[in-house]
């Protein structure tokens, strides 16, 4: 295949720009700051109003299903009461780190401090309130819940938790945000979906030990395993359950009920990840000269037809448009 001679390469994605109380008059803080909140991270009221030296900063940028958040405040406070949450359609969860600042916050029964370098994962199902009592340098990545809720085992309700920053998968999953915040007008089009399902995989990965009990380890550790066996084999087209589970010496009937806690069927799975690999190649300029149906082929599907159908189906739109 003859490479082009100048090939087209995405322009940055323009810096987003920021919301400021200083554009605000006195009277109208308030209630313009808890307009900023809403827009931003759903439903929330300030009960108290802000000082009148109150200032505040706060952007945002959506970029392939992902929210990344940044906002500087002065101390103040804010709630989310139960006819917030009842009032308002699919639930999210968000990231947070803190740069700087300390603020308190409480998620339902559970109260946490929280300072520089901690890391906090919160979701909007539940009553939540927040106090600021330090200028506040705070990340929140925000996604849809269902995305991580889907990958994570079904051992009960997830209330928030905070992690610890300094090590472990909590150090990488930190690093990782503070990283796309940075980075995030230097990604091309094409790199936005990879990048989406490397966070949604490491934040399932940072709370799976918060949720699985221990006699369930080793029963997680299988799911994992087999897991990184389909990704590694997604291009193969005779990749079934049966194969899994041969490969895996378990009997079908096992391979299954390892699916059975994460709410999802093993070709339910194939397919979910074999969609997401073509739709980040469709997306992708280093793959337009190579048709649907090629790329399709490439990642196991053999039938154009039902590619285009299931394709639609996952993402709400035809393949082809994903080139427009």
């Amino acid at each position: 295949m003859e490479a082009s001679a100048s090939p087209t390469v995405p322009a940055s994605l323009p810096e987003p720009p920021w919301w400021s109380t200083t554009d605000v008059a006195l009277a109208d803080r308030t209630d313009a700051w808890e307009a900023a909140l809403s827009d931003n991270f759903r439903r929330w009221q300030v009960p108290d109003r802000v000082a009148p030296e109150f200032n505040a900063r706060l952007r945002h940028r959506d970029v392939a299903g992902l929210r990344v958040v940044e906002c500087i405040c002065d101390p103040c406070g804010g709630r989310r009461l139960p006819r917030h949450v009842s009032q308002e359609g699919a639930a999210y969860i968000g990231v947070q780190i803190t740069r700087s600042g300390r603020e308190s916050l409480r998620a339902g029964d559970e109260r946490v401090a929280v300072g520089p370098g901690d890391l906090v994962i919160w979701t909007s199902d539940q009553p939540m309130e927040f106090t600021v009592t330090e200028r506040l340098h705070k990340v929140s990545l925000i996604l849809p819940w269902d995305d991580v809720k889907e990958r994570l085992p079904r051992t009960g309700r997830f209330r928030g938790t905070v992690l610890d920053s300094r090590s472990g998968i909590g150090a990488v999953l930190y690093s990782h945000i503070e990283s796309l915040a940075s980075q995030l007008e230097d990604l091309e089009a094409g790199e936005l979906s990879a990048v989406r399902r490397a966070t949604v995989e490491l934040l399932t990965a940072a709370m799976s030990c918060r949720l699985e009990p221990a006699p369930r380890g080793l029963s997680l550790q299988q799911l994992k395993r087999v897991q990184d066996y389909i990704l590694d084999h997604l291009q193969d087209e005779t990749l079934t359950p049966g194969s899994i589970a041969q490969a895996h010496h378990i009997s079908p009937r096992y391979l299954h009920l390892l699916f059975g806690k994460t709410g999802q069927s093993v070709s339910a799975y194939i397919r979910q990840q074999r969609l997401e690999r073509c739709g980040e190649a469709l997306s992708n300029p280093s793959y337009r000269e190579h048709s649907v149906a090629e790329i399709a082929y490439q990642w196991g599907f053999t039938d154009p037809a039902h590619f285009s159908r299931v394709f639609k189906q996952h993402f709400g739109h035809p393949p082809g448009h994903c080139r427009r």
